[in-house]
């Protein structure tokens, strides 16, 4: 675990960023001491979109298609 203070950070951030990625555990000291934890964390990508994977989920009443009577005026 390494400890910095939030100007070191900043100044060092390409170091802090390869000790969290290669596991390690970051604490940063920031004012009033507060203390925050800067752990690596691996995102999942997402995976390829599936055409239909909806379907039958969303209904569509007929009073979808019935005119607004807002538009009144205009037609």
């Amino acid at each position: 675990m390494k400890t910095f203070i939030v100007e070191e950070a900043k100044q060092n951030l390409d170091d802090v960023l390869e000790h969290a990625k290669n596991g390690g555990t970051v604490v940063i000291i920031g004012e009033d001491d507060q203390a925050f934890k800067l752990v690596a964390t691996i995102m999942p990508k997402p995976g390829p979109r599936k055409a239909g994977r909806l379907k039958g989920k969303i209904k569509i009443t007929d009073e979808f298609y019935e005119p607004l009577s807002e538009f009144e005026p205009y037609t």
